[in-house]
């Protein structure tokens, strides 16, 4: 009796030790850890902070906070967790923007997302997507194309410098077309009413606000970021169906922690990521505002920012954009 509990005893030693080495410490998170998000609310980066955001706090036992913090394209908000105290209760929900394109747009910017930040893990994908208007007499990228070498057609973007600008921009410079850009940077949620109502010619996108106002019949989709269909929208052709090459890249978020988050705290939470981007329960709120679940390791998604940085720092260049 007394050699079975002692077995017991150590088995219950290892089972402890074994659920220890799951976190960064005993006590990590022991209180509300922030991501801060620096779009608006109802984004699409905003709508997949909050998936995971609850998911991880069903895991850990501990709230997850999304923050708003938004400006500047991501600027503001990316900022705020740069300068953050690095301990693992602030979070950056960061994308092509903040780890991408922000860097070569302000060049005396005085964070470097590559530096300044320990990448985490992706948490989704989405493609993006170009809209027009109900009456203007496009339907195809093809159709696009024709019209906007023949006239100027207005377009509308989250702001200056953010990806799906530069999207438009390099459909610009390469196809030689006429298009004025009008940012709707304080609430880019006004841009796809003012689509539908034909105060726009066009918008361009990521397909969660989108969708519902296509499906409704109000606003029209011509064509969708990728390298295939998008199972949401198997009706819409991609861009490279049409011959445009260059747009195979939709969008992508994942989490950063500020330089200087203990390594183990960065692992523990890029387990949990990929825990809970098994789930069903992720896979089906996600499939909700139309992103799929991309969990990976941190030093995958470094490799990923770096890629980026490199991909649109030409594409910023080529365009010639430029933030005054």
């Amino acid at each position: 009796m007394h050699r079975f509990i002692a077995r017991c005893a150590v088995a219950a030693m290892f089972v402890c030790a074994s659920a220890a080495a799951q976190k960064p410490s005993p006590s990590y998170p022991e209180r509300p850890v922030r991501i801060v998000v620096p779009y608006g609310p109802g984004t699409g980066p905003d709508l997949i902070a909050r998936v995971y955001a609850e998911q991880l706090g069903r895991q850990s036992g501990q709230a997850f906070v999304v923050e708003n913090r938004l400006g500047a394209g991501g600027k503001i908000g990316t900022e705020a967790v740069a300068d953050a105290t690095a301990d693992g209760y602030t979070l950056l929900l960061g994308g092509k923007d903040t780890h991408g394109i922000l860097t070569h747009l302000y060049p005396g910017w005085r964070v470097n997302p590559e530096k300044d930040f320990a990448p985490v893990a992706l948490l989704a994908r989405i493609q993006n997507i170009l809209l027009a208007a109900p009456k203007l007499p496009v339907s195809t990228p093809q159709e696009f194309i024709a019209l906007a070498k023949q006239k100027e057609l207005r377009y509308g973007t989250p702001g200056v410098g953010t990806n799906l600008h530069l999207m438009a921009a390099y459909l610009e410079s390469r196809y030689g077309l006429k298009l004025l850009h009008i940012p709707y940077s304080r609430s880019f949620a006004e841009a796809l009413p003012a689509l539908a109502r034909g105060e726009l010619d066009l918008v361009v996108a990521g397909m969660p606000p989108a969708m519902p106002l296509v499906k409704d019949g109000r606003i029209k989709a011509v064509a969708v970021t990728g390298t295939q269909r998008s199972r949401f929208a198997p009706d819409i052709p991609t861009f490279a169906e049409a011959g445009v090459d260059g747009l195979e890249s939709g969008g992508w978020f994942a989490l950063f922690a500020p330089k200087g988050t203990p390594p183990a705290v960065v692992d523990w939470l890029s387990r949990q990521v990929a825990e809970g981007a098994k789930t069903q329960s992720v896979t089906d709120k996600l499939a909700g505002v139309y992103a799929e679940p991309a969990a990976s390791s941190p030093a995958d998604l470094a490799k990923l920012v770096h890629d980026e940085t490199l991909r649109w720092g030409k594409v910023v260049t080529e365009s010639g954009i430029k933030i005054e």
